[in-house]
């Protein structure tokens, strides 16, 4: 006869309900996109009690993530504890930009230098899939995808680069110099061919023409810079 087999407990039912727990990361990781999108506008107050009714987190991982982006230059501290919209200046966008062109520059000769076959494909693809969209760049329910494609080109050119830091530094002041574009460039950006600003990057990468491509690098981003301190009321010459 055979023994009897221990019962076995059943497993609790999965919980469908309870929502994810969230930290600092997330808090962080939310508002970033809302700022970086121009939804929250320059100077405006970032309440955290709606913060923490909308993400479902308590205070303490909040200020821990808003902490972070102090750090990065988004928010500033508004008394009590509390946070702005890190204001807009002619002074920190010239300082945000000529530190862009500099050290994506300098990524860029590396990435080309460095780059194998994996870092080509990888570029190809990342260049095929934002000219595929770059018609629908204007269009209001594309934007944000189109945006999403072109900030990956950018980082699939200086990718190779091998420097995990010099990577870090040209992805925030990428994304401290795209909060200006958006907030005070909108949907408009006259006088640009920027596919034809994008291909010639992406050529003069796969020939291994580091020269030509940051030069190419350098016209693309103080174009945009012209275009940006136009809006700002500013003349473009230092």
């Amino acid at each position: 006869m055979a023994p009897d087999l221990p019962a076995i407990a059943p497993m609790d039912a999965p919980t469908r309900t309870q929502p994810r727990a969230r930290g600092s990361s997330d808090v962080a990781r939310s508002v970033r996109a809302d700022i970086l999108a121009g939804t929250r506008k320059p100077g405006e107050r970032v309440p955290l009690e709606a913060l923490k009714e909308a993400l479902g987190v308590s205070l303490s991982p909040i200020r821990e993530g808003l902490s972070q982006l102090v750090a990065e230059g988004l928010l500033v501290p508004a008394g009590q504890r509390g946070y702005r919209v890190a204001p807009v200046s002619v002074a920190e966008y010239r300082d945000i930009m000529a530190r862009r062109i500099e050290l994506e520059c300098m990524a860029l000769a590396a990435s080309i230098a460095r780059g194998d076959e994996d870092w080509e494909v990888a570029l190809m693809a990342a260049f095929q899939r934002l000219k595929n969209f770059e018609s629908k760049r204007w269009l209001a329910d594309e934007l944000d995808a189109w945006e999403e494609r072109h900030a990956v080109f950018h980082q699939t050119l200086i990718g190779a680069c091998g420097s995990p830091i010099l990577l870090g530094f040209c992805a925030q002041l990428h994304d401290m110099a795209n909060r200006y574009r958006r907030v005070l460039m909108g949907t408009h950006e006259p006088d640009r061919d920027v596919t034809t600003e994008h291909e010639a990057m992406y050529r003069a990468a796969l020939a291994r023409d580091a020269a030509q491509a940051c030069a190419v690098m350098r016209a693309h981003v103080e174009r945009t810079g012209r275009t940006v301190l136009r809006m700002m009321g500013e003349p473009a010459a230092s």
